[in-house]
């Protein structure tokens, strides 16, 4: 009983406005119904309809069983609660009837209290009827729930392995993509993104390197400066990596931070030149992320720059590399990180 009050409890906390208006007129509407029925019941009047006399206490029957049809349209649309008000007016009203006929002898009410209670019983096998829906509608729910938790299970799982198989390629990388998208989620969070946005930021920043699965790996683990052609073959992995992910049409925005993560603010960036708000919002939060973890992590060339040094670049880069609103973001995480545990660690 504690069970059902507490979801009764919940159902009219979650009616709307317009929902409560319309219960309180269907009810109000029940006992218009209701007094109309007692009223024309003790009637001695005749009125007359398409040319016949018809006894006034007739239509006590009519506005009983049209009071009747205001509480299963409560049962149907209005769940528990519905039913929990339909029961509590129907239950009084058959004992009443029950009551006037057993003591004060009123017989005249027996048709009303057999229709009272054959009432009573509709409004129980409807409400029945209606749970057992719900039960199974709520299993095939439960199921497609499931469903999608496994699919994006799967696909994290998978957009995981490709990274790390991206990431492996160069031997100064590891855990970079993964790094990359948990800056780029943290700063989407600070920003008041969407929980839809997050997520879908987190998985363009994860990939944002797949286009490197095209570059030789000479090229990506030289240790001196790269040529002018070969740094030109670098720069090709953003509009391969857009290639490759954007065959995924279920997630369009999974190739935005492939293609556009090398652009800057000012538009001196790769591949399109791109400048300010041109740049898809994805990109510039994860191109704060790229740029971050690019200095909090070894290199072939040099070892983890210091924290305060990292913080000057990226403040020196607002406006210029990166979108001030973000880099700010991702100022303040620097400055809470004391202990200077964002960056790689040690292998």
């Amino acid at each position: 009983m504690k069970r059902f009050i507490s979801s009764v409890k919940e159902e009219v906390k979650s009616l709307k406005p317009m929902n409560i208006v319309v219960f309180v007129v269907i009810t109000a509407l029940y006992f218009v119904a209701g007094f109309s029925a007692s009223h024309f019941a003790v009637q001695r009047g005749f009125f007359e309809i398409w040319g016949r006399r018809m006894p006034l206490a007739s239509l006590a029957g009519v506005f009983s069983s049209v009071s009747n049809i205001f509480l299963i349209t409560l049962v149907v649309f209005y769940g528990k609660l519905g039913f929990l008000v339909s029961m509590g007016i129907s239950v009084i009203r058959f004992a009443r009837l029950a009551n006037g006929i057993i003591i004060a002898r009123n017989v005249p009410s027996i048709p009303g209290t057999v229709l009272s209670l054959f009432a009573l019983i509709v409004l129980i096998l409807i409400y029945r009827r209606n749970e057992k829906i719900a039960l199974v509608q709520k299993e095939k729910f439960d199921l497609i729930k499931k469903d999608q938790e496994n699919l994006s299970e799967m696909f994290l799982e998978t957009a995981k392995a490709l990274a790390s198989a991206i990431d492996a390629k160069d031997r100064y990388t590891h855990g970079h993509s993964n790094r990359v998208a948990n800056y780029s989620k943290e700063i989407a969070k600070r920003a008041g993104k969407s929980g839809q946005e997050i997520k879908d930021i987190y998985f363009s920043a994860l990939l944002h390197d797949v286009g490197k699965i095209g570059v030789d790996e000479a090229i990506i683990n030289k240790k001196g400066k790269l040529t002018e052609e070969e740094f030109s073959e670098i720069k090709k992995h953003t509009i391969w990596g857009w290639e490759i992910l954007s065959n995924i049409v279920h997630s369009p925005t999974l190739c935005i931070g492939a293609r556009f993560h090398h652009e800057k603010y000012d538009g001196t960036g790769y591949p399109e030149g791109l400048a300010g708000d041109d740049i898809p919002e994805f990109a510039r939060i994860i191109a704060v992320a790229d740029a971050y973890d690019a200095m909090t992590s070894k290199r072939s060339y040099r070892d983890t720059m210091q924290q305060a040094q990292v913080r000057s670049e990226i403040e020196n880069g607002m406006g210029s590399q990166f979108d001030p609103k973000f880099a700010k973001i991702m100022l303040k995480m620097i400055d809470e990180d004391t202990d200077y545990k964002m960056k790689e660690s040690a292998k």
